[in-house]
């Protein structure tokens, strides 16, 4: 035993130096090799910059009064665009009362124009209907009177009298074989006109008196050649003789609806216009029923047809 443990240490002895000659050999092999230490120490190492504990307080201190500028600036803007947008909202509901107040009004207007229409309606019915009377009126006041004209006034140099008008109409009634009295003559007067021809209105006594005369005046010009019809020679006028006319007398407005229908007449081709009692008739050929003429629209009426 005691030999076996003398040479275990001689064996760890042996083992010792192995390791130190290893260890030798290994450094002796890398001494070629570059140093890594002392290359390591010499490569600068790049850090950031820490602030110091000054620094650090002033930027804190910079960006809160900077924050707390650009939370003011950004309240007054707040408050400001709050202020426009509450004096918009007044002017907005300022604008929505006028509005309503206008549109009641508008609505009143139209309510106001609506009732004046109506009632402008029935006033123009109205005074259709009291036209309409005046003109039979004025019918019936003409109702007995014949219009001449064409007929110059005596040349005597005095003033015409109603006496040397009514011997106007005495030699028409010679000429036409016809009596008529002085008596029979209820009032005679010359009117003014644009020609300044003045015809002669002749009021009579009746309404036969009238009929009398202008049926006998249609019947003189039918009998006689163109040159020979009632003319002026036949008042005993002095001057060149001209073509006379005697009429029934015609209200203002039957006189405009004659002259229309004159003119119907000629642009249409109807043969026949006269006038009977104060109204007008048309008559397209003697085959054809006569057409009585009222008014204007009567005649429109007429054109449609066409």
């Amino acid at each position: 035993m005691a030999a076996g443990a003398q040479i275990s240490d001689a064996e760890t002895t042996l083992i010792e130096n192995s390791a130190i000659v290893s260890l030798t050999t290994e450094r002796q092999h890398y001494d070629s090799e570059p140093n890594l230490h002392l290359l390591s120490t010499n490569v600068t190492e790049r850090k950031k910059r820490k602030f110091d504990g000054d620094d650090s307080e002033n930027f804190m201190v910079t960006i809160k009064y900077m924050f707390d500028a650009f939370s003011k600036e950004q309240n007054k803007r707040f408050q400001d665009l709050l202020v426009s947008v509450n004096c918009i909202r007044e002017q907005n509901s300022e604008l929505t009362k006028s509005v309503e107040t206008m549109s009641s009004k508008y609505d009143e207007f139209l309510s106001r124009i609506k009732h004046l229409e109506d009632a402008r309606k029935e006033d123009k019915k109205y005074v259709s209907i009291l036209e309409q009377r005046l003109e039979t009126l004025e019918r019936k006041s003409r109702a007995s009177g014949i219009e001449l004209r064409n007929i110059p006034k005596t040349i005597t140099g005095k003033p015409e009298t109603k006496s040397d008008l009514c011997q106007l109409t005495q030699l028409m009634g010679k000429a036409i074989n016809i009596d008529i009295r002085e008596s029979d003559v209820r009032d005679i007067y010359r009117i003014n006109s644009k020609d300044s021809s003045n015809p002669i209105i002749a009021e009579f006594t009746s309404v036969l008196v009238k009929e009398k005369i202008l049926s006998a005046v249609k019947s003189f010009n039918k009998k006689k050649q163109k040159g020979e019809k009632l003319n002026t020679g036949h008042f005993g006028t002095v001057g060149p003789i001209k073509p006379a006319f005697v009429t029934e007398t015609l209200t203002q407005q039957t006189q405009k609806i004659f002259y229309l229908a004159r003119t119907f007449q000629k642009e249409h081709g109807y043969d026949f216009c006269w006038t009977s009692r104060g109204v007008v008739y048309l008559r397209k050929n003697s085959n054809l029923s006569q057409i009585k003429i009222e008014c204007q629209a009567d005649l429109d009426k007429l054109k449609q047809l066409k």
